[in-house]
C-alpha cells in the first residue's frame, strides 16, 4: 500500500477521438476493457478533435455524441486536441520539414501565430460547448505547440497543455516531466521500433526509482488495427496498474482533486 500511496499517477490517453475514428476507438477500448471503466478502475482521457480533417461539426454526429456522453458519465475526461488535426501550411526550413513531414504530417499548431491559434481554439471550445462538453486542457497534434499557441492558451484561460515529454501547468508555469509512451504503426519498421522503444521506456518508468514520475500511455485509434500494438497496451496496462494509481490526465498536472 505504501508503494502505491507514494507513487505518481498513471493516465490512459486516447488521441484523435472523432466521429471518423469512433469505430477504432471503441474497438481499442473494448480490447482494454478489463482495465478501464466500467469493468476496471482506469478512466480514459479522450483527446477530441472537433472537425477531424474537415469533417462536419461534432454536434451533427448523433451516435458519436451519445457514445462520448456515456464515456464522460463513466468518469472519462475530454481534452481539446487541435481543431482539424491537419497541417497544410508551408514548410520553410529543413528542421521544420523533418518535424512536419517525417515526424508527423499533422502538426496543425506547430507554426501558428497567436491570432490564428486563438481563433482555432475558440472554435474548438465552441464546438465542444455545442455538445455540452468543455475542456480545460489542450494537446496539440503530435504535441507540436508553437509559442503563439501557448500565448493563446494562456489568454483563453486553459489550465494546461502537453508536450511529448512533459505536462505544463499554465497557471503556475510548472512543468512535470512525463514522457508519453506512443506507437507509430505507419510502416513495419516503425512498428518494430515502437515495440522495442516502448518496452524499454515502460521498464524504466516502472523501476522503483521512477515511482514519482507520472506514466502517460498514449494510444491512437489506428493501434486497434495491429494486434502487436494491442497486446503491448494490454500488457502495459496490467503492469502499470499493478504499481500505480490511475487518474485522468488533468490530475497529473493540476493534482488529483482538480475539478472535484
Amino acid at each position: 500500500m505504501n508503494k502505491i500511496e507514494n507513487s505518481a499517477y498513471a493516465a490512459l490517453v486516447l488521441h484523435d477521438v472523432a466521429p471518423r475514428t469512433q469505430a477504432r476507438c471503441m474497438a481499442l477500448l473494448d480490447a482494454l476493457a478489463p482495465w478501464i471503466t466500467p469493468q476496471g478502475s482506469m478512466p480514459v482521457t479522450l483527446l477530441v478533435v472537433p472537425r477531424y480533417h474537415g469533417d462536419a461539426p461534432l454536434a451533427e454526429h448523433t451516435a458519436f455524441r451519445a457514445w462520448l456522453d456515456a464515456r464522460i458519465a463513466l468518469g472519462d475526461e475530454v481534452v481539446l486536441h487541435g481543431f482539424y488535426h491537419a497541417d497544410s501550411r508551408p514548410v520553410r526550413t529543413p528542421v521544420d520539414w523533418v518535424r512536419r513531414r517525417i515526424y508527423t504530417l499533422e502538426g496543425e499548431f506547430a507554426e501558428l501565430g497567436e491570432s490564428a491559434a486563438r481563433q482555432l481554439l475558440i472554435q474548438g471550445q465552441d464546438d465542444l460547448a455545442a455538445c455540452g462538453w468543455s475542456a480545460r486542457g489542450f494537446v496539440a497534434p503530435a504535441w507540436l505547440t508553437s509559442a503563439g499557441s501557448i500565448a493563446a492558451l494562456t489568454q483563453l484561460n486553459f489550465d494546461w497543455y502537453a508536450t511529448r515529454t512533459g505536462l505544463i501547468n499554465l497557471k503556475t508555469g510548472q512543468k512535470t516531466a512525463a514522457t508519453s509512451l506512443v506507437w507509430s504503426v505507419r510502416a513495419a519498421w516503425r512498428r518494430r521500433l515502437s515495440k522495442i522503444y516502448n518496452a524499454q521506456l515502460l521498464a524504466r518508468l516502472l523501476h522503483p526509482e521512477q515511482a514519482a514520475t507520472p506514466i502517460r500511455l498514449g494510444l491512437h485509434p489506428v493501434d486497434a488495427d495491429w494486434p502487436c500494438a494491442v497486446r503491448f497496451w494490454q500488457e502495459a496496462l496490467a503492469a502499470v496498474l499493478a504499481q500505480r494509481p490511475c487518474a485522468v490526465k488533468s490530475a497529473l498536472v493540476m493534482g488529483p482533486h482538480h475539478g472535484a
